[in-house]
């Protein structure tokens, strides 16, 4: 936004510097952040292994429509997307997942 070249990896994985302004949907990063945490209650591991909140701020800022604008967000690789894509996808569509809370 500001121009300044980005070299912290938090400022390039949220692709502005910190000191930018957010224009963050606070609502979509709260959903995301409900269903991160069921998907790393079903995998035994910690939140951060499934997205950071990094990520996840990114996600919410650039609110994305399709797999592959999600896969243009830095910490969501072919691995995520694949595992995860379908889910965020969703939930950035206003679809409410983090409520599904049932085992697999």
């Amino acid at each position: 936004m500001c121009g300044r070249t980005l070299t912290d990896g938090g400022e390039m994985k949220l692709m502005r510097c910190e000191d930018c302004p957010s224009d963050m949907d606070e609502g979509l990063y709260e959903r995301l952040r409900s269903w991160r945490a069921v998907q790393a209650r079903r995998s035994g591991q910690p939140a951060f292994c499934v997205f950071t909140d990094k990520t996840l701020i990114a996600i919410a800022e650039t609110a994305p429509e399709e797999p592959g604008e999600l896969a243009r967000i830095p910490g969501v690789g072919t691995r995520k997307l694949n595992r995860y894509g379908t889910d965020v996808l969703a939930i950035c569509a206003g679809q409410d997942l983090a409520a599904d809370d049932g085992d697999d």
